[in-house]
Order: C-alpha cells, then sequence, then structure tokens
C-alpha cells in the first residue's frame, strides 16, 4: 500500500497524514521520516534520458488521455499548470475539463481572476468541448470549514495529504474526492518544478515533503497525477536540465543552491531551464512574504487573513484557535517560526545523486544540520 507513494514513517507505523506522523512522533520521540515510493528510490536519476523534455511530456500527457476515461486538468494560472495544460492541447489531446479554484476572497484571487480565466477564455475555439469548471467557497461555506478550533482535521477526511494549515478554501476544492464523476477519471496537477542541490560537490535531487502539497490520495474512480513530479524521465531529464543550466548561467558555486529556493533573482532561470517559460515572457514571480500581522506561507494567505479578520471577525477568530491547538503540539516545533500559519517545517526524504549512482540521507550529507550553502 505505502510502497509505491510518497508516505511518513515513525518508527514501524507508516501513514500518508503528516497531521499523524506529527502526533506519533510527539508522543513517542521517534523520529518522522519522508520515505521515498519504490519507484523513485530505485531509479537511476543519473542517467539523463535520451528524448527531449517537450517530448517526453507529450508522451505523459498521451498516456494519461488514453489510460482514462475522462481528463480533468486543474490550472492556477501559473507556469507549471500552464505548461501541462499547453502540452495537451498543442498536441490534440482532449481535456474533459478544466477546473480553476478561486479561494472565494477577492484580494487573493488576482491570478486566477486575472491570468487563468482570461487564458482559458482565449482557448474557447480550440476546445470547444472542454467543460470549464470556475469553483469558488462562499462565507457560508468557511463558517461551516472553520465552525471549531479543530478545523485542520477536515482535510484529512477529504484525502488531502499536506497543506493543512492555510486558511483560504481553494485548498479544499482542489480536493479530487470532492470531483468524483463515476467514472475513471484523471486528476491532473502540475506539481512544482524539481529541487536540486549542490554539496560536497556533487549534485542530488532535494525532496522535501512541503514542495508537494497539492498531492492526494486516489478514489476508486479518481487518480491523482503529478505530471511532472511522478513521471521518472520527466523527473529526471528535469533534473538534469536545470543542473547543466545553473552551471552554465552561474560562475559562483556559493550561489548555485539559490536557484531553487524561490530566490527573487533566480525564479527566471530556474524556469527557463525546464520549458516552463520562454526567456523573453513574463511570468508571474512566486511571492511568499505576508504582512507582518498577518503571518502566512505566502503573500495570498496573508491577504486572505487580513480580509477575514476586518470582515468576517468569527472565523477568523476560529481560524486562530485552531492554529493555537496546532501550536500546541510539540509546543510548536513542527512549524515554522513555532507558528502553524507560516506552515509546517519540511522533513527531507533521501537524496539521490544526480552525477553517480548513489543515495545519502539528509544525516550523511549534513551531519551537523542542513544548510542552504
Amino acid at each position: 500500500m505505502f510502497e509505491n507513494h510518497y508516505h511518513y514513517s515513525v518508527g514501524n507505523r507508516k501513514t500518508f497524514f503528516k497531521q499523524q506522523a506529527i502526533i506519533w512522533a510527539t508522543e513517542t520521540g521517534e523520529t518522522l521520516r519522508y520515505i521515498l515510493p519504490n519507484w523513485l528510490r530505485e531509479l537511476p536519476v543519473h542517467i539523463e534520458p535520451q528524448e527531449s523534455l517537450e517530448q517526453l511530456c507529450e508522451m505523459r500527457a498521451r498516456a494519461i488521455r488514453e489510460s482514462n476515461d475522462r481528463v480533468r486538468i486543474y490550472y492556477s494560472g501559473g507556469v507549471d499548470s500552464g505548461y501541462m495544460l499547453d502540452t495537451f492541447i498543442k498536441n490534440n489531446l482532449h481535456i474533459d475539463e478544466i477546473v480553476m479554484a478561486k479561494s472565494g476572497i477577492a484580494e487573493a484571487d488576482w491570478e486566477i481572476e486575472s491570468v487563468a480565466v482570461p487564458y482559458v477564455e482565449s482557448l474557447r475555439t480550440k476546445i470547444p468541448q472542454t467543460k470549464i469548471t470556475i469553483l469558488s467557497p462562499t462565507m457560508n461555506d468557511y463558517m461551516e470549514w472553520f465552525k471549531n478550533a479543530y478545523w485542520f482535521e477536515n482535510y484529512t477526511k477529504l484525502g488531502k495529504i499536506y497543506g493543512f494549515t492555510a486558511l483560504r478554501l481553494n485548498r479544499k476544492l482542489l480536493s479530487t474526492s470532492i470531483n468524483d464523476t463515476g467514472s475513471k477519471s484523471a486528476n491532473v496537477f502540475g506539481l512544482d518544478k524539481p529541487f536540486i542541490h549542490f554539496v560536497n560537490g556533487e549534485w542530488y535531487t532535494l525532496t522535501l515533503d512541503v514542495s508537494g502539497d497539492e498531492r492526494q490520495l486516489d478514489t476508486p474512480d479518481n487518480t491523482f497525477y503529478a505530471f511532472y513530479q511522478d513521471d521518472p524521465l520527466i523527473y529526471t531529464k528535469q533534473c538534469h536540465l536545470l543542473k547543466q543550466s545553473i552551471e552554465s548561467n552561474i560562475p559562483n558555486k556559493k550561489d548555485y543552491n539559490k536557484v531553487c529556493f524561490w530566490d527573487p533573482k533566480y525564479q527566471r532561470l530556474w524556469n527557463t531551464s525546464v520549458n516552463r517559460v520562454a526567456t523573453e515572457k513574463k511570468f508571474i514571480m512566486k511571492n511568499l512574504d505576508s504582512i507582518p500581522e498577518y503571518g502566512a506561507m505566502n503573500a495570498k494567505d496573508s491577504v486572505a487573513q487580513k480580509y477575514m479578520a476586518e470582515n468576517c471577525p468569527k472565523i477568523y477568530k476560529n481560524f486562530l484557535e485552531g492554529i493555537k491547538n496546532l501550536n500546541c503540539i510539540s509546543g510548536g516545533d513542527w512549524f515554522n517560526q513555532g507558528d502553524s500559519r507560516y506552515g509546517d517545517v519540511g522533513v527531507f526524504a533521501d537524496f539521490k545523486s544526480i552525477d553517480r549512482n548513489s543515495t545519502k540521507t539528509v544525516d550523511e550529507l549534513y551531519p551537523h544540520g542542513f544548510k542552504l550553502q
């Protein structure tokens, strides 16, 4: 059950849900580990596929289309889901439905409103048979979700594995289990670019659980697809392209590891390396800043908190009560800055070498603790 999926282990126990793993680790004092699926553990990442990334993405899209009755693509307006969407369209692969999920808070929905929706509208003549769905929660949905101080448990009930501390309910609407159609459906997400890391003169994959926070469990009729991350050839090809691009464009090796950690100076390099955006094309940079009084994982969550505090104080009060309950777990040690509004602390899986057939743990590479540089 667990072997072919990313999962957590604490002692002899295994789970897909980080909430559960954190509770076990807190109760027992045992180490919480993030485990790679068998296909990735055994993957020879050091061997670069001969095909181009474009060819591999076409192969991936075609395989998804041919093995499912319905294909549902989740599009955010960002470059990762955008390149995935364009791959299906460019290769005339039918998309049954495109889903765009808002938070219901206008100030935090600008990317959907100003980028995603206009772009999909521009495609209508190319995809006339595709259903376009725009989901948005109401304030009543927020009231129901945050009706008690243990609202974070709701994500586990939906089959959401990660992302259990945020206020915005677009995360709920992205849960494939609520979009069940009764037919064999592919739910395709453009999860992020690969993270790679240069240490001791060698390149490694860097797998941090919080970088896959849209990952979900399958249901009988709904299969979750991480378009890039879960395809062995695409995953490997991207790692090599990124490594080559970094080495070619960054003269100082001390700056290599800044590329994959949202440094504004290198976000374009990160995206162009793996075909997400053309060199000359504008794109939306990731903004992780938050309003000081409304600490959050990113700017959108921070803006949403401010809106709720000013307009729906009862919802915001219950949200904060849940945050306090989360922070009580091991004194907040499992959350960034000791505050779950900033998200949970990432857990590293094993590092796989891109240069040779070798795998290391984070403790082997960093016996004195992980450092970015």
